[in-house]
């Protein structure tokens, strides 16, 4: 059977294992068809599917752009001259075992070790001409970034408007001054409630100015203009490959979309009747929301109980951690390690601030998943689902992710009744950051959980062997 398919599924690989390559096996001096049948498989199973090799048409572009940083390319015509050759190896294989002792027959040997010198120069040409890309792999998650922050400002955007003022797109909050002597107390704020129809807010005239310009150093116009800046200083690298102009980028696009979560929870919290509870959604859904509809508000949910998992044995365990719990690729995460414990871990320092664990199913970002999938394949596993993992600081009105953390998580996963099988061994796949995945290895016997030491978080892939 001919390895084709396997082998150029792992040529256009964009993600790297990090698997060490072993030394290819010695051939001997006779050239026997299983000497050349390991030597050339080989290069298909270990050291082309642990490479990061774009199979690149000859005179295609190779703009930096083009190429993900430390990504591995070689023209199409030094890997058809590799396949050109192993194909005549393979053509002896499917012919049977007659074939193969005919091969192997003393007067072939010449014609053998020609085949042999053959590939052992085509493999050469491909090393020799393998070339290294330059673009970063963290640009394609600013660019997701930005758009995350753009979104935020269009959805409070679209979410309010003066309904006084004509140019507004949304009419619906009424700004009220309140007249000498008035006070906004309860008779006074049941009145106003009365009066308002339905869909409509009414603020205080006070805390409306305070929204748009109360902090003058980071009102609406600053987050406008430094997400222009970051959008035009992002698009001027991908086209020039000046990489080192996206230093600090991320931050000044986070530090904006923090910003105008800030702005929409002053606001939320000014606004008569309030704003229905029900509508509003996790820091991860809106940042996996782009794309979606916009009305959508991007409030942490009231957190629930801490959950729970139970293994094999019967012994439940209850996470330390309070927060969502949403994933149904799973039927259970809790973090085992003390709540103090992983606070001091995450960073979290400001007194009353506190640590929280949300999880949800990934239904995005395809692109990502089929890369983890083929990085599954490259270490011989399987995938059997994939999570979001994420932490979050919350410090007041301010809501932060926290990617990693200084020391490990201890976290145990309930697993499924339909993923339980008794030889299969699970761990858990995560990108490293910088273009790899790190693997995160089960830490008990019992089938029915990971338990696993994490300090990266965000999208988790299972995968089973």
């Amino acid at each position: 059977m001919k390895k084709w398919i396997a082998f150029f599924i792992a040529l256009t690989l964009v993600i790297s294992a990090g698997i060490p390559v072993l030394a290819a096996p010695d051939v001997g001096e006779d050239y026997t068809f299983d000497d050349l049948a390991r030597f050339t498989e080989y290069y298909y199973d270990d050291f082309f599917q642990n490479r990061d090799i774009w199979e690149r048409e000859d005179g295609e572009s190779m703009d930096p752009k083009d190429i993900p940083e430390g990504q591995e390319y070689v023209g199409k015509s030094y890997v058809d001259a590799f396949k050109e050759k192993a194909d005549e190896l393979w053509a002896v294989g499917d012919a049977g075992d007659e074939a193969k002792e005919q091969f192997n027959e003393l007067e072939n040997t010449e014609s053998r070790k020609s085949l042999y010198e053959a590939l052992k120069q085509c493999v050469k040409d491909v090393e020799d001409n393998i070339k290294t890309g330059t673009r970063p792999a963290a640009l394609d998650s600013l660019y997701d970034k930005l758009d995350n922050a753009w979104n935020k400002v269009n959805s409070l955007a679209d979410s309010y408007g003066d309904a006084e003022d004509e140019s507004s797109r949304v009419k619906n909050v009424h700004v009220i001054e309140l007249k000498e002597g008035e006070t906004a107390d309860e008779a006074f704020i049941n009145g106003m409630n009365s009066l308002i129809q339905s869909g409509h807010y009414w603020i205080l005239s006070d805390a409306w100015h305070e929204f748009w310009g109360g902090n003058e150093a980071e009102n609406m116009d600053w987050v406008y203009k430094t997400l222009e800046e970051c959008s035009d200083t992002l698009n001027s690298a991908d086209e020039t490959g000046n990489w080192e102009s996206l230093n600090g980028l991320s931050e000044r696009i986070d530090k904006a979309a923090g910003r105008i979560q800030e702005m929409r929870r002053f606001l939320e919290n000014h606004l008569y009747p309030r704003p229905d509870p029900g509508k509003t959604e996790s820091p991860l859904q809106s940042e996996e929301s782009h794309g979606q509809s916009k009305e959508k508000q991007e409030d942490l949910p009231p957190e629930i109980n801490a959950n729970q998992v139970k293994g094999t044995d019967g012994r439940t365990v209850v996470s330390t951690l309070a927060g969502v719990y949403s994933a149904r690729q799973i039927n259970g995460i809790a973090v085992i390690t003390a709540k103090e414990q992983a606070e001091a871990a995450a960073g979290l320092q400001t007194e009353g601030s506190r640590l929280s664990l949300y999880t949800s199913d990934v239904s995005g970002n395809k692109e990502l998943l089929n890369v983890m999938s083929d990085a599954a394949l490259l270490l011989g596993a399987n995938t059997a689902g994939a999570v979001r993992i994420d932490l979050y600081k919350i410090e007041g009105s301010r809501v932060s992710a926290v990617r990693n953390t200084q020391e490990p998580l201890r976290l145990v996963l309930e697993l499924p009744q339909n993923m339980i099988y008794a030889n299969r061994t699970f761990s858990i796949l995560v990108p490293d950051g910088n273009g790899g995945v790190l693997e995160m290895m089960d830490l008990d016997q019992d089938p029915a959980t990971i338990t696993l030491d994490a300090a990266v978080f965000g999208l988790w892939t299972i995968i089973y062997r």
